[in-house]
């Protein structure tokens, strides 16, 4: 399949989404105004591990708009490859917070690899971001043909298999049937041309180009029914940086909090930031499809996920979400 130089950098950075692969950015930050430490903050200065993917966006938003400088900080953004990756960098108190998927950071909280703060969400699924798709010739028509069969994800037990199984279970497929196989961002159409994958787990804009070129056929949708809007990932720091920290915490949740609100129906100033942190250029920039960027939070939608972590025994004992998220203080 032959892809132009826009569909292609796109391709990456919903990869990256996944936190499968990453490529190094210069962070960028704001200068913090002189009178930010009189205004009552612990500090001024906070790094930030993020991945170069479409769903941090709403950080280097607030960078951009100059958000975090009206509330008197300095984010420094640091990127990573994949969000397990920052877990011990926020735990040794390398970073001061940390952009990241929920399944990755419930499952390191469970096993007592960090104690959790939720500072504020980051993204949730939107219709069509995602797809299980089938190849022209495939015998697979319905989600119910999908028993039995193999598909890949990026990374086993995340957020994408996580979705996926309560989206089976509503349209009466067994998700014990299933066989998930990791396959790497950049063999997915080699596994699938080659019959190693009976169906591909794919995400815009290569659902896209899959139709356009391959004939593909959509089976079902990972982010509807029960999965609709599901949270991928957010903004979270340790307990005890927040205790040290707490009005550090609440001026960065108003600061993103406030980029989701800019975001929500103002696309260009999306498209505008992600070239800087992203391999995707302008030009798909303008048309890619975006996640959902939260601009309050929402403990109900976010239990979702640690239910399903339980359910499918990935976690030991149940969480309490909303015991871990900080007090919303954005209006």
């Amino acid at each position: 399949m032959r892809l132009g130089r826009s569909a292609r950098a796109a391709i990456i950075g919903f990869a990256l989404t996944l936190g499968v692969a990453a490529c190094s950015s210069a962070g960028t930050t704001t200068a913090a105004p002189p009178s930010a430490a009189a205004g009552g903050l612990e500090k001024t200065q906070i790094k930030v591990a993020t991945l170069p993917a479409i769903d941090s966006a709403a950080l280097y938003v607030a960078i951009d708009q100059g958000l975090f400088e009206k509330e008197g900080l300095e984010v420094t953004p640091q990127v990573v490859q994949a969000a397990p990756e920052a877990i011990p960098m926020l735990v040794k108190g390398e970073i001061d917070a940390m952009f990241g998927n929920y399944v990755s950071m419930f499952a390191a909280h469970d096993k007592q690899a960090l104690k959790l703060r939720i500072l504020a969400e980051g993204s949730r699924a939107a219709p069509d971001s995602l797809s299980i798709m089938a190849l022209p010739d495939s015998p697979i028509r319905t989600p119910k043909d999908l028993e039995g069969k193999t598909i890949n994800v990026n990374v086993l037990r995340n957020f994408q298999e996580l979705a996926l199984a309560q989206v089976l279970k509503a349209n009466n497929v067994d998700p014990a049937s299933i066989k998930y196989v990791q396959v790497t961002f950049q063999n997915i159409m080699p596994s699938w041309k080659g019959g190693q994958i009976d169906a591909a787990y794919l995400g815009e804009p290569q659902v896209t180009a899959a139709v356009s070129t391959m004939g593909a056929r959509k089976i079902l949708d990972p982010a509807s029914g029960p999965a609709a809007e599901f949270p991928i990932s957010g903004y979270v720091s340790t307990q005890e940086w927040y205790d040290e920290n707490p009005k550090v915490a609440a001026a960065f949740q108003r600061a993103i909090h406030n980029a989701a609100k800019l975001m929500e129906n103002n696309r260009e100033v999306v498209a505008k930031v992600l070239p800087n942190f992203t391999q995707i250029d302008a030009a798909t920039a303008a048309t890619v499809t975006f996640p959902y960027f939260s601009s309050s939070d929402n403990p109900v939608r976010l239990q979702r996920v640690a239910d399903w972590m339980l359910e499918a025994k990935w976690l030991s004992k149940a969480i309490d979400v909303e015991s871990l998220m900080s007090p919303t203080t954005s209006g």
